[in-house]
């Protein structure tokens, strides 16, 4: 459906692009923001850095791994044979990103950003970063899941269940670099089968618990659709472009009052059709949310 749709790249000079960036914010009645795995990436929670392995997993490290997703997708699937290795990576996979490291410098940079401006925020983030400022959870939609959950494999229900004390115990008795003791492995308390990651992978995901902002942020975007409204797009690539890149292209093309800012490092392609109701960095988010700043 997309894939037809012509593409540009912006050359403009930096500079005019910040000076332009920063009257669309400050005219804006209401901002869209949306941000993914590059804007977490930006304040150092990079999945392809080779370093974060060294420090998080160095095990797997010497066993030939350079990446978090080369690792997720070793034990992306939990299987009868595999449980006590697959919760020896999980568990402390969980724990790095989402309890140990604290608020990156891209999400307190954006908050200070537009904390004065009207806003909702969608992401495809599970990291809890947003959480971690403060953004009202009211306005944030995270419809992929969140690290700080687990839910059943099943799933029997629609419940998920809170994990921090279940991740730190599995870590505690890791009876070797790769395995937790088996009398920790997670189990639904409602029909005893296995406890998975409560992230948008297949049909099963438990998606209802993270859905009910979706009514919010519709309504959101409904009731600013005909103002000043602008799209604010932050490390979104094609992972999932349906759920944010491509909507806020097409929201911004439809709606007469609507402009867009996509800061992308390593794609920052527009829609042609878009012209001068949107601007594109490819730029380090962090180094432009501080050219916005003055910093």
């Amino acid at each position: 459906m997309f894939s037809k749709i012509k593409t540009m790249k912006y050359t403009k000079n930096s500079s005019d692009d910040i000076k332009k960036i920063k009257n669309w914010i400050k005219e804006a009645d209401a901002i869209v923001i949306g941000g993914g795995a590059g804007l977490s990436a930006s304040g150092g929670l990079n999945y392809y850095d080779v370093e974060l392995v060294k420090k998080w997993f160095p095990e797997y490290y010497k066993m030939g791994f350079n990446s978090l997703p080369a690792l997720q997708g070793r034990y992306w699937v939990l299987k009868d044979s595999n449980p006590q290795k697959y919760w020896g990576y999980w568990a402390r996979h969980i724990y790095h990103i989402r309890y140990e490291t604290e608020l990156l410098k891209s999400h307190s940079l954006l908050y200070e950003l537009v904390k004065d401006k009207d806003h909702f925020i969608i992401t495809s983030n599970a990291d809890g970063q947003f959480e971690k400022t403060e953004f009202s959870k009211e306005r944030i939609f995270a419809p992929q899941g969140d690290y700080a959950f687990f839910q059943c494999s099943e799933p029997c229900s629609d419940e998920i269940y809170y994990n921090a004390h279940m991740v730190r115990t599995m870590i505690d008795n890791m009876i070797s670099p790769y395995e937790i003791d088996k009398k920790d492995i997670p189990l639904c308390p409602r029909c005893n089968k296995p406890l998975v990651p409560n992230l948008r992978c297949d049909n099963t995901f438990v998606e209802t618990p993270h859905m009910k902002n979706l009514g919010d942020y519709k309504g959101f975007i409904n009731k600013n659709k005909g103002k000043k409204l602008l799209f604010l797009e932050l490390g979104i690539g094609y992972n999932t472009p349906g759920l944010i890149r491509y909507p806020f292209e097409i929201m911004t093309q439809e709606f007469e009052n609507a402009s867009l800012v996509r800061i992308n490092k390593s794609d920052s392609r527009l829609n042609e059709n878009l012209k001068n109701k949107a601007i594109s960095l490819g730029e380090d988010i962090i180094k432009v949310l501080e050219k916005l700043l003055n910093k």
